[in-house]
C-alpha cells in the first residue's frame, strides 16, 4: 500500500504503525511520537494501530543538545 511517512511518499507491506517502525528500523525504544492522519498514536497503541492506503504517517525523535 502506499502512505506518506514523514512527508514522502512509499510503498510498504506494512499493516500496523509497530510493523512500520520495524520495517524503517526504528528502535521503539527512542523517545519517539507518531502520530497517524494528525492524531497521536500512543507507543501501547503502535502494535493495535492499522495502517491503511493513503495514511500520512509523521515519526518525532526528541534530539538533545546544547
Amino acid at each position: 500500500m502506499r502512505i506518506t511517512v514523514n512527508g514522502t511518499e512509499q510503498r510498504v507491506a506494512a499493516t500496523t504503525v509497530a510493523e512500520l517502525l520495524a520495517g524503517m528500523k526504528i528502535d521503539e525504544a527512542q523517545f519517539l511520537a507518531v502520530s497517524r492522519n494528525g492524531a497521536v498514536v500512543r507507543k501501547n497503541e503502535w502494535s493495535a494501530t492499522p495502517l491503511a492506503e493513503g495514511d500520512t504517517i509523521d515519526i518525532l525523535t526528541i534530539v538533545g543538545g546544547g
